[in-house]
């Protein structure tokens, strides 16, 4: 069979073919799904709308490649694509058959089958066994063998069927698709990872799948499964080889999770002298000093926190499982190891105060960060947090599945009792810009530039975050 991926973009069509968008990376998930489905046989391609987002683009493809299935990917931010592309593709081809996957599949499938007829499956989790054993199925024509496939959504007769997820894959399987990679050099412009890192190639590799945390506000339910750390270092030196990239970005939900898996991987990227620049993402608590100085001599250059707050009346609410306590030690010890810091932080969170968002915000300025994403606390349906809101009447069901299903992120409802909408997104862009535009900060900035490079970098983005976050404000 023909297959067609898409990575669909995160604003609409129209709109993003009139701004400038960078994104800073290839479609890795894409990649590894589209590789299984290679090794059984089946025809592929990717067609990334993050550099095309026109649907005229797609169109021209789709005439072009003649595909059996096309595959969309997408997150809930930006699903509205997969609604207007779905029904574009099914009135020039009714016989194409559509099916969605990707973070997008945190909202319950069952609503996104009823509510877009032009979908033909939706794919729950990780895809790579039940996309290629689903397009197996399609080319024998076995329809009744869809029971077997783990987390497919499908329809009988018109009725909508869920199959339970309950099998996960096989980390010790899990492999890079080495040649499917592409440096993505002029779309990874000006993101923070740049400015950071450098310019490309830049590899995301997983270490590991899932999480075993049970934060309130993410759709994961995947468990965490480790790969073998002799194979990602190995992956790793053959894209170096092959790409020359020096720079690689773990796409791992916490990096650290398990500490000697962890500390495997940096041992052997030491003793492979592999001399590359990396990040990650991790959790405070997953962290200690020992580690940190391991990671650093491995190449790490910074971390990426999922903070949230100071305050650990919120930390509970969310159902971090992190103390206030370990939070500054670990963003301490991680200065101390000579790594940056990236802090996501999170604002209206149940039971916040202006005050409260205030707080967090002058503590954080107070830890040495190096850089800070701040977000409004989002009700994305199929989460427990969403399900506390409508039980607690912070917010209706069918508004809220609606304002998912939207694409919109100006729709989809936030918990806050005490702040308006609007109130928040002020209270947004006044936090990120009194971080950023700190003479202290700016100060630390300076003294820790490498080279000219980074200068140049770090200019670049100071003046994408002075456009973006000070003058849209006061325009």
């Amino acid at each position: 069979m023909n297959i067609l991926f898409v990575r669909v973009p995160l604003e609409s069509c129209e709109l993003l073919q009139y701004s400038t968008f960078t994104y800073f990376g290839e479609p890795t998930g894409l990649n590894y799904i589209a590789e299984a489905a290679a090794q059984r046989g089946h025809a592929v391609k990717i067609h990334d709308m993050y550099l095309d987002p026109s649907p005229e683009g797609l169109l021209t493809v789709v005439s072009d490649y003649g595909p059996d299935v096309v595959g969309f990917s997408s997150l809930i931010i930006g699903y509205d694509n997969v609604t207007l592309l779905s029904k574009m593709l099914k009135a020039i081809c009714s016989k194409i058959k559509i099916v969605v996957g990707g973070p997008c599949t945190f909202m319950p499938s069952t609503l996104m089958m009823r509510d877009n007829p032009d979908i033909d499956y939706v794919i729950k989790g990780e895809g790579e066994l039940a996309f290629a054993r689903l397009c197996d199925f399609l080319a024998s024509d076995t329809r009744s063998d869809f029971q077997e496939i783990d987390g497919l959504t499908y329809r009988v007769n018109g009725h909508v069927v869920e199959n339970p997820k309950n099998r996960f894959i096989d980390a010790g399987t899990i492999a890079f698709p080495v040649n499917r990679y592409q440096p993505y050099e002029d779309y990874m412009k000006g993101s923070i990872i740049t400015t950071v890192l450098g310019p490309p190639p830049m590899v995301f590799m997983e270490a590991s799948r899932g999480c075993s945390f049970k934060c309130s506000f993410c759709g994961v339910s995947e468990p965490y499964r480790k790969r073998d750390p002799e194979k990602v270092v190995s992956e790793l030196a053959q894209l170096k080889k092959k790409y020359s990239a020096t720079r690689v970005i773990f796409a791992d939900y916490s990096f650290t999770a398990n500490r000697r898996h962890a500390e495997k991987i940096c041992s052997l990227m030491i003793e492979k002298g592999l001399n590359m620049e990396w990040g990650c993402d991790t959790r405070v608590d997953c962290v200690s000093m020992p580690l940190l100085k391991l990671m650093r001599r491995a190449g790490c250059r910074i971390i990426f926190y999922g903070i949230e707050s100071f305050s650990q009346q919120t930390l509970d609410k969310l159902n971090k499982g992190t103390q206030t306590s370990t939070i500054h030690e670990a963003l301490r010890n991680t200065r101390k190891a000579g790594i940056q810091s990236l802090a996501y932080m999170m604002l209206g969170a149940p039971g916040e105060t202006r005050e409260m968002i205030l707080k967090n915000a002058k503590t954080l300025n107070k830890c040495g960060v190096d850089y800070a994403l701040w977000g409004i606390v989002r009700l994305f349906c199929g989460t427990p947090l969403f399900e506390r809101a409508v039980k607690m009447g912070v917010a209706q069901r069918h508004s809220g599945e609606m304002g998912c299903l939207s694409g919109d992120i100006d729709q989809i409802p936030v918990f806050s009792k005490t702040l308006t909408y609007d109130e928040l997104k002020d209270l947004e862009m006044h936090v990120t810009r009194h971080f950023y535009y700190r003479l202290g900060y700016v100060f630390r900035r300076l003294i820790r530039i490498r080279d000219g490079r980074e200068l140049v970098r770090l200019v670049k983005q100071a003046r994408f975050l002075f456009v973006n976050h000070v003058l849209r404000f006061y325009s």
